[in-house]
């Protein structure tokens, strides 16, 4: 019986410590893309790029998962997948390039104050990838899109989650629409999309 309360008390105060350490300043929100125009919808209602994009194993396999998992949410594309998965050869590559993101953040008066004074920080999300033919890949076709958004932390933040634009508890790079305002950035491209493949 004095076991059982050990283990009892023990979980108890491990979830006390979880919550405690986590929630001591509040939660975290953060701003999306601006929403599509009337004719930014239009352009995309029945977008489609009847390509099949490859994309090759890398040393880092997340990066290649990202690649994937990007292009894939923006519904543009027949089908994207590593080279050695698809059913036949890909019309075009792609490789994930370098793209900005914020610089990391210890928001000290947030946590001086339990949440209670917020902590603004102006974070740029971006995707950005190359698209290059299989046959010569120096051929290439870069597409990224990025735009500032504001991460807020602090108990503030289910406040403002109410307010059109903001998130709380997700990445805004994940939003539809992030994966929209990107599906328009590789539509711009769309017509050197398709000389690759020649």
């Amino acid at each position: 019986m004095r076991q059982h309360a050990g283990i009892l008390c023990s979980a108890l105060l491990l979830g006390v410590i979880s919550v405690g350490s986590t929630g001591c300043v509040g939660l975290a929100s953060g701003t999306l893309p601006p929403k599509l125009s009337a004719t930014e919808k239009a352009r995309l209602k029945d977008a489609h790029l009847h390509l099949t994009v490859g994309v090759e194993s890398q040393d880092n396999t997340a990066v290649s998962r990202l690649v994937i998992s990007q292009l894939r949410a923006t519904k543009l594309f027949d089908v994207v997948d590593y080279v050695d998965r698809l059913p036949g050869p890909p019309n075009v590559l792609a490789r994930f390039e370098h793209t900005p993101y914020g610089t990391a953040t210890v928001p000290c008066l947030t946590l001086v104050t339990f949440g209670l004074i917020p902590t603004i920080v102006p974070e740029p999300l971006s995707f950005g990838c190359s698209f290059y033919s299989p046959a010569d890949p120096e051929r290439k076709v870069s597409v990224e899109y990025c735009y500032e958004s504001q991460t807020i932390l602090g108990w503030i933040s289910p406040l403002l989650a109410v307010a059109p634009g903001v998130v709380i508890l997700t990445t805004a790079d994940s939003h539809r629409r992030f994966y929209d305002r990107l599906s328009l950035a590789i539509l711009d491209r769309s017509a050197e999309l398709r000389e690759l493949t020649e």
